[in-house]
């Protein structure tokens, strides 16, 4: 490719060189560059590729291993290669669709490496939005949240819907989506509520019937109660009961005392 200096049109190999200046200059490795860049040194094309002159040399040693047919220009912050990061994650990031802001912030480490995968994840899933990203990108989050507000968002549900639950309530509430319980008002129950509706629907409950079993058992509670209270009177009773034995008992004249009653 020629460079040109038609204002219509970029210098994309300068463009390009530039970048990969910048990556060596920051310490990348050839594989952080194909990574990154796509870029392969022309020692490792094919016999065919270099007879074929089907490759674009940009400088010292490394090319594009084919013809750029088409480009678009994007703006310069995009387009810049961030500083002092992580460059195989940074790559990894970008692999996976990640927006430029979360994939620096992967890049920095300033996720945690399963919270870095989790979010990859996310991007590459399609029922998740650019939006529902944003959501689960937050590092405040443990590494367990995040990953139930993604299961979340993989069954269609809204994750800001369920952002409040704690991870064991959350982990809960998946489980139920996931058990078929996805037209259930899951956000309403608290966690042993879910634990039940959970149970009945792997035993092979209808959702109908899972969601009586969340129901509490509240005249059982109020019985119980009852029942302690008679257990408390019933033992009163008996121990009033002994004293008043024990008090006749010690009033009863002996029978030397009636002895001397009769004489």
């Amino acid at each position: 490719m020629e460079r040109t200096s038609d204002p219509e049109m970029e210098d994309v190999s300068g463009a390009i060189e530039n970048t990969l200046h910048e990556l060596l200059d920051s310490g990348a490795t050839p594989e952080d560059v194909y990574r990154i860049m796509g870029l392969v040194k022309e020692s490792e094309l094919s016999p065919e590729t270099k007879e074929a002159d089907s490759y674009l040399s940009i400088d010292l040693g490394y090319c594009i291993d084919g013809n750029i047919v088409s480009y678009e220009a994007v703006p310069e912050g995009v387009a810049t290669v961030p500083e002092n990061v992580d460059y195989p994650r940074y790559a990894e990031a970008m692999e996976s669709h990640v927006p430029l802001p979360i994939a620096t912030q992967i890049a920095k480490h300033d996720f945690s490496h399963r919270q870095a995968d989790i979010l990859m994840e996310a991007a590459r899933n399609p029922h998740v939005s650019s939006e529902t990203l944003e959501t689960i990108a937050d590092k405040t989050l443990s590494s367990g949240k995040m990953r139930g507000l993604l299961d979340i968002a993989s069954v269609g549900k809204n994750p800001l819907d369920f952002r409040n639950m704690d991870e064991q309530t959350l982990k809960a509430a998946v489980s139920v989506l996931f058990h078929g319980g996805k037209d259930l008002p899951v956000t309403e129950l608290d966690l042993a509520q879910l634990r039940s509706v959970d149970l009945a629907l792997m035993d092979g409950a209808s959702p109908a019937e899972a969601m009586r079993a969340a129901e509490k058992p509240v005249s059982a509670e109020q019985e119980e109660p009852d029942a302690s209270l008679a257990s408390e009177a019933h033992d009163a009773k008996a121990a009033s009961t002994a004293l008043d034995d024990q008090s006749g008992t010690k009033d009863a004249p002996t029978r030397s005392e009636q002895a001397d009653t009769s004489l």
